[in-house]
């Protein structure tokens, strides 16, 4: 029989966890296809891939190194046809956002970073050189935020991501942070404590489709060797136990799990699964209340999803750029304009914002307090921001993708200034109704998931959150709507 109870993690959180004598998980086993089945167990998985996507990052750095924009010319326009900023923040990001909130955190699998980090670890140790574990306040999440918020203060101050050079020198810095990391802190540090997306993909990717979880509960506790949990095989090459420290028998979350198929790898039984499944699976378990940092990040990110969307219609964005831009005219401080609109977009925004959602949840009586609030509204409401993300991922690809063919020419004849050969403005894909269309489609189904992780969760009653659910779907609706004006 069932036996449905609550525990509470170390943030304080209360979570769900639904256990059953025998373990059985909502899905296909994607083990069952023998090509995927041979493919993970391959010892040459995920470092090959990972290798061949560290190449792409050390190309894209001596391709745009020292490339800024030609005098004259339109920066948004330059950064298309330039294959850096183009494949970076144009291809790269609104994929990877795609795939964390569908798939979860799959690109973690071919991440190079993780291959740099893995690398210098190892190199560490042959060293002897004492590694470190990460401290409590690294785990949750502090750096993360920090290093999150960093990147786009600097897109928006200094355009980072329109800017070859930048975007060059912005790769550099991952390698250097992520060799770094591994040199000096050990299991998997920077991934667990110090990757800028890693709390976006934790965000993102609870409601993933591809999930690691163990198959019947009764295999794993007669397993003798506990291999991919037993300490001694955490430095092994292939088939290690969790390099994260998580316990793949307990997954019930894909929050922190890298998917890196290490588990499914070492198990002997042949216990673990690899799930592909419904979205948002009702056996994973839920949050009441996310933690702090989790919290700043999501209310960071829902200023940053709300810049983002605007930039789509002219006309949202001169009423959301407003106030930034008046401060700006009356202090002067024209030569720091940009950060300006940075701590708008990623500060002031989302405090108002959350402000008047955490006072209308308090007034019907759903929290407590307005930390309280902003706790119990994070993860419900990061489920229609990642929404609203994806309309603006679909509607940068469709407006980018069309210049990949040229850049790609440029690139490989030495001609990364596109100025000299002329810039042709490519044609959308797509119209722009067409992609209001799917935005509008996906923020609808978006509400419906987070009012069912609210109610899933269980133990008050979630109505009196309803209103700021409400609120932000038909906000970014509007915005939605608009694009394809």
């Amino acid at each position: 029989m069932k036996n449905d109870r609550y525990f509470v993690d170390d943030d304080g959180a209360i979570i769900s966890e639904t256990r059953t004598e025998k373990t059985i998980r909502d899905g296909y086993n994607l083990l069952d296809i023998a090509l995927v089945r041979k493919l993970i167990n391959w010892k040459g998985f995920p470092y090959t891939f990972q290798a061949i996507m560290l190449l792409v990052f050390v190309g894209l750095i001596f391709i745009g190194w020292q490339v800024y924009t030609p005098e004259g010319v339109n920066d948004k326009l330059f950064a298309k046809t330039n294959i850096v900023t183009l494949v970076i923040w144009g291809i790269w990001w609104p994929l990877m956002v795609w795939f964390a909130v569908t798939m979860g955190r799959v690109w973690c699998m071919i991440c190079p970073l993780e291959l740099v980090s893995n690398i210098t670890e190892r190199l560490s140790r042959k060293l002897g050189v004492k590694q470190k574990p990460l401290s409590k306040w690294i785990r949750s999440g502090a750096i993360i935020v920090f290093l999150y918020a960093l990147i786009q203060l600097l897109v928006a101050g200094i355009n980072l991501h329109r800017i070859p050079a930048y975007t060059s020198f912005f790769l550099i810095g991952l390698l250097t942070i992520s060799a770094f990391v591994g040199f000096f802190f050990k299991d998997r540090a920077f991934c667990r404590g110090f990757c800028p997306i890693g709390m976006l993909l934790n965000a993102y990717g609870r409601g993933g489709m591809i999930a690691v979880r163990a198959g019947s509960g009764n295999t794993c506790q007669g397993c003798t060797g506990k291999d991919c949990i037993m300490a001694c095989n955490r430095n092994k090459l292939d088939a290690r136990s969790c390099p994260s420290l998580l316990n793949p028998i307990k997954l019930n979350s894909n929050k922190d799990c890298l998917v890196c198929r290490q588990c499914i790898k070492s198990c002997e039984p042949d216990n673990m699964q690899l799930l592909l499944r419904k979205p948002f699976d009702k056996n994973d378990a839920r949050e009441e209340k996310a933690s702090w940092a989790l919290t700043i990040f999501i209310m960071l990110v829902s200023g940053f999803v709300t810049s983002e969307l605007t930039t789509e219609w002219n006309a949202a964005n001169k009423i959301f750029v407003a106030l930034p831009e008046y401060i700006t005219n009356i202090t002067g401080l024209h030569s720091i304009a940009g950060f300006i609109e940075g701590l708008w977009i990623i500060v002031i925004y989302p405090l108002l914002l959350w402000t008047i959602f955490g006072t209308i949840t308090i007034l019907t009586k759903g929290a407590e307090s307005l930390t309280d609030a902003w706790r119990r509204l994070a993860l419900p409401l990061v489920v229609i921001i990642s929404a609203g993300h994806l309309t603006k991922a679909i509607a940068k690809l469709n407006a980018w993708i069309g210049f990949l063919p040229n850049s790609f020419t440029n690139a490989t004849n030495g001609n990364t200034n596109a100025a000299t050969a002329g810039i042709n403005v490519t044609p959308f894909l797509i119209s722009n109704q067409f992609v209001s269309i799917i935005g509008l489609t996906l923020l609808t189904i978006a509400l419906i998931y987070s009012l069912r992780v609210e109610k899933i969760t269980g133990k008050q009653k979630s109505y009196p959150r309803f209103i700021p659910k409400i609120i932000l779907y038909l906000f970014f609706s509007f915005i939605a709507f608009g694009i394809g004006l």
